[in-house]
């Protein structure tokens, strides 16, 4: 409204002057000049209630509410990818699992030293009993012989333990080893027995599977018509039972010879990978075929229902119906086969890995402790220094302290210095857990996979994948002036160019508090939310929007051609006695007297109407537009004249009429 104030009061010179010639002149000419009469018409309009509304429009692009890059916190050699670009996803679906054989065994290590520095706090609760007291007295005297045998050296006994010690651990690691190589070698042949079995058994499919999809051939047509019979199926029982029959069966024909095709090219040589993909091949093409001859039975049951004793093709039909169910209960018993035999192949697929890898860790550990048997043989063998003796004593010094202090029982400071070593314990626990959880990647939202680089055998680094969220937002860009009137909560309605009829309502849901300035214009962001998600509009897609900026109900408007100003003053035209039936002609009327001019205040207005606060009643007429016919050319001067009434009174008109002036309601 304010534009369209401000464009009249550029005008109000040129308007004011036009005004002046007018007072009453078309009535004048009408009367005066003959044949050459200009004739003036006034187009009307009625004020009327209703639902006035405000918007600007703008454009942008689609995204995701959120978009998560995946990156896990734990790295390690990637053994698993459970999903692909494009796939959906929901929260906590593993995207990845990685190596977890080094995390297990961090976990295992910190559950014993929890348990240990557990029972330590446990004994400094405890009250000494003998037993204790017993155990630390045992305790010092061993440490005084291990003084004495330092001092003395070792006696055979002591030698031959240590020897023993080396020789079991030596046997420990050649068997860690054996069982190494034989789970590597369990874990190929399982693939390879699995596969060779499947591939058998997609042999023996064949023999099922090219039976049923010649039937099913021939239940549709013939050599001559591939489609033949279905329109003798569509007379009898419509064609609401074919068309999906048809459909099915050419899937099912495609699936079948494309894996017809990849089992001829392969033989028992293959390689296991490629007898794993006929596997998976031929149970698609299993389960497309039992798919159309389901399809087909109810196709047959319907025509069974309605009769077909008098069709052209009731032989046929008799000899669907044998082959149909026959077929049925031979291919359903293949997928089931098949079916086994994929998820025999899947599980092998993924435990071999793991299997592999505590295979490899009981090596490691057996060679940890041949390597700490054969330290302390070293140890026991070498001449005894004044270290190890010093040693030996601080040891005795040690336990006779320890003695003393059960005798004495704890003090604050021991139990607070447990207690500090019980939750560093703990604190372990937690890090190894968390750390051991994440080896397996797991989605953070529910949404679409992307960018996805993750890959079986490489070390993990970095993102993996980006999670896009299933529901998307888009982000507009609106000039100073249009984001103004705009605020959070404020309804939208969406268009996409790459979606043709496609209108989708939403909210603003927040409007950047900064704007960011380009060529001289200042641009602000808003970002609005849909009601609704459909599947046809991706991220990226562009997208033109109308925010409805305000909303009046009930407001009394009028079109916005009808108000005129002078100054701050605004007013409309009314025409006295005019029937209100004839006055809404398209065509217009005409009057004996000018318009009179009423005083009017305006509220709310958009590019076509404005709204009536006051000096208007509802259904009151309005002039918005003003017409003038003329017979003759000469008389165009007078028909400018007669086109607009004047603000500034009687100034003019042989006919004597009142310009008008300003004249509010009542």
């Amino acid at each position: 409204m304010k534009r369209i104030l401000h464009s009249m009061k550029r005008r109000k010179k040129s308007w004011t002057v036009g005004a002046v010639l007018v007072v009453g002149g078309g009535f004048l000419v009408g009367q005066s000049m003959g044949g050459n009469a200009v004739v003036t018409r006034y187009v009307l309009a009625a004020a009327e209630r209703g639902t006035l509304m405000t918007s600007v429009t703008g454009s942008g692009q689609v995204q995701g509410e959120v978009e998560f890059d995946v990156s896990p916190d734990s790295s390690g050699k990637v053994l698993r990818v459970d999903v692909q670009n494009g796939q959906h996803v929901d929260e906590g679906d593993v995207i990845a699992v990685l190596d977890s054989a080094d995390a297990a065994k961090t976990v295992r290590n910190a559950r014993l030293n929890l348990a240990n520095a557990q029972l330590s706090m446990q004994k400094l609760l405890d009250s000494v009993d003998s037993l204790t007291l017993l155990q630390a007295q045992n305790d010092l005297a061993q440490a005084e012989r291990d003084l004495t045998d330092l001092e003395d050296g070792p006696d055979d006994r002591e030698l031959q333990t240590a020897k023993d010690a080396v020789t079991k651990a030596e046997r420990n690691l050649a068997q860690a080893e054996r069982d190494l190589v034989e789970t590597k070698y369990d874990s190929e042949q399982s693939l390879l027995t699995s596969s060779e079995n499947g591939y058998n058994s997609v042999g023996e499919a064949f023999t099922d599977l090219s039976v049923a999809i010649s039937d099913l051939s021939d239940l549709v047509g013939t050599s001559a018509s591939e489609f033949e019979y279905v329109g003798y199926y569509r007379l009898l029982v419509g064609p609401s039972f074919t068309e999906g029959l048809v459909d099915d069966y050419e899937d099912a024909r495609d699936s079948y010879n494309a894996a017809w095709l990849a089992y001829q090219d392969l033989d028992h040589d293959s390689s296991t990978d490629d007898k794993i993909d006929l596997i998976n091949q031929t149970l698609a093409a299993g389960k497309d075929i039992a798919d159309t001859l389901i399809d087909a039975r109810t196709l047959l049951n319907q025509v069974e229902s309605v009769g077909y004793d008098t069709s052209a093709i009731a032989d046929h039909i008799d000899d669907m119906i044998t082959a149909v169910p026959s077929n049925i209960t031979k291919i359903n018993s293949r997928v089931s086969s098949l079916q086994s035999t994929a998820n025999s192949l899947r599980t092998a697929e993924i435990n071999a890995p793991n299997d592999i890898a505590d295979a490899e860790y009981a090596v490691e550990d057996a060679k940890s402790k041949l390597a700490d048997a054969k330290a302390d043989l070293i140890d026991l063998t070498a001449d005894s220094d004044s270290i190890d003796v010093a040693i030996a004593k601080e040891n005795v010094a040690e336990k006779k302290q320890r003695l003393a202090d059960l005798q004495a029982g704890p003090d604050e400071i021991e139990l607070n210095s447990q207690r500090l070593t019980l939750q560093d314990r703990q604190n372990s626990l937690n890090d190894a857990l968390e750390a051991y959880t994440n080896c397996t990647v797991r989605a953070p939202i529910s949404g679409t996979v992307a960018n996805l680089s993750a890959q079986v055998g490489q070390k993990s680094s970095g993102t993996v994948a980006t999670v896009i969220a299933d529901r998307l937002t888009a982000t507009v860009s609106l000039n100073e002036i249009d984001v103004a009137g705009v605020k959070a909560g404020n309804k939208v309605t969406s268009t996409f160019d790459a979606v043709e009829d496609l209108i989708v309502t939403g909210t603003v849901k927040e409007v950047d508090p900064v704007g960011s300035v380009s060529s001289g214009v200042v641009n602000y962001g808003v970002l609005i939310t849909f009601d609704t998600q459909d599947e046809r509009i991706r991220s990226g897609m562009s997208v033109s929007v109308t925010v409805v900026t305000q909303v009046k109900q009930g407001a009394l408007y009028v079109p916005s051609s009808a108000i005129k100003s002078q100054g701050d003053v605004s007013y409309v035209e009314v025409l006295d006695g005019v029937d209100a039936a004839a006055g809404l002609s398209s065509q217009g009327v005409t009057s004996d007297t000018a318009p009179r001019q009423v005083q009017v205040e305006v509220g709310l207005s958009n590019d076509t109407s404005t709204e009536i606060l006051s000096g208007l009643d509802e259904g009151g007429l309005v002039v918005t537009r003003t017409v003038t016919d003329s017979s003759a050319a000469g008389s165009t001067a007078a028909a400018l004249r007669s086109t607009t009434p004047s603000l500034l009174g009687n100034m003019g008109g042989g006919a004597g009429q009142r310009g008008g002036g300003f004249a509010p309601r009542d």
